[in-house]
């Protein structure tokens, strides 16, 4: 019986020789990345940037009639964008020492508000041991930092090496276009229709996602810059940064960076007018983006069902930690495109 819905299902979805081979590319290459995805992280990220920078290219090509100007002019915009991270990148570094030194503060300074306003719920012994633990849990995520330390020259050796690499690899993706394009096209095979259909939705969705994911992050942090500066919030600068990141992580993401927003906001002013009024106006933020920004800016190719989004998010990010989050709604829209467009030998008949 087994045997048969195999060979059902085999016959169904895998009747061709390039179903076969193109789901063997992919097993492949997840099991590149899976294994060598650290050491091939450089690379991973300078084609994700040069994606980027050829949807670009392709668009001043259409304005300007000339591929060669079109990819001057990306490539000189590129490397002003990334020069210019040089210059943020000190005072991004500076807020996070102070709000590391002044984390101490920021929690004592929250289980005082909370002791005042949980009182009538719960005992002095109660919350003398809730803080206790929350006491640990700090002095040993401190513990922890100081202890990596001792990597540091390991972790400057990797930043500048990624501060070399990238970028030259992004130069080359771009302009070398058309001859590495060959490259690819000789390991696959003569009869590619399915990976050419593939490869066309998932070239439009993502491209679109992506773009549109770049200008929400902006918009988003300097809205809540805006919003931060104006109240007198301490550390503005690098929380609205984490508010701009979080709408890369739907879900997940505006939720964790709720936690830092409110306990800065917390331990600056306690539960007074200027508290309920950065709380008011973080929601209305968040609010706007989800239901006003994100529809704006993505059309309906690009939405993902909720629980779909949350089980990418768990399943990249368990995977791959960090870049399994960044990543895990591409891949999700990339894992959608296979399936739109994988065909169904059932569906080729009543065609």
């Amino acid at each position: 019986m087994i045997k048969q819905l195999i060979n059902k299902f085999m016959d169904k979805y895998f009747f061709s020789e390039e179903s076969v081979y193109f789901l063997l590319m992919l097993v492949s290459l997840f099991l590149l990345i899976f294994f060598f995805g650290g050491i091939l992280l450089p690379v991973l990220i300078s084609l994700v940037i040069a994606f980027l920078l050829n949807g670009f290219v392709n668009y001043l090509e259409r304005i300007l009639s000339s591929r060669w100007i079109a990819i001057t002019l990306s490539l000189i915009i590129f490397f002003g964008f990334y020069i210019s991270l040089f210059f943020i990148l000190p005072s991004i570094g500076s807020q996070i020492n102070l709000f590391i030194q002044g984390l101490p503060k920021i929690i004592s300074d929250f289980q005082v508000a909370l002791t005042d306003f949980s009182s009538s719920f719960l005992s002095e012994e109660e919350i003398s041991n809730i803080f206790s633990s929350i006491s640990d849990q700090i002095k040993e995520l401190l513990s922890m930092a100081l202890t990596t330390l001792a990597g540091t020259i390991s972790i400057a050796f990797n930043a500048v090496l990624y501060a070399i690499l990238i970028p030259l690899m992004v130069f080359f993706f771009v302009k070398d276009k058309e001859k590495l394009s060959p490259l690819l096209g000789s390991v696959l095979p003569k009869e590619r229709n399915l990976i050419n259909r593939i490869f066309s939705e998932m070239n439009s969705q993502l491209y679109n996602y992506v773009t549109g994911k770049l200008i929400e992050m902006m918009i988003v942090w300097g809205v809540s810059f805006t919003f931060f500066s104006l109240l007198g919030l301490p550390y503005a600068f690098l929380l609205s940064l984490l508010v701009g990141l979080s709408v890369i992580i739907p879900i997940f993401g505006a939720l964790l960076v709720t936690i830092p927003v409110l306990l800065v906001g917390l331990s600056e002013w306690g539960f007074s007018d200027n508290f309920v009024w950065l709380f008011i106006g973080y929601l209305v933020i968040q609010g706007l983006d989800g239901n006003v920004l994100s529809p704006i800016l993505f059309s309906a190719t690009n939405n993902l069902h909720p629980v779909i989004i949350i089980v990418a998010v768990l399943f990249f990010g368990g995977i791959w930690g960090f870049w399994g989050l960044f990543f895990a709604i591409p891949l999700a829209t990339f894992i959608k495109a296979i399936i739109n467009s994988w065909p169904n030998k059932d569906q080729l008949r009543e065609s």
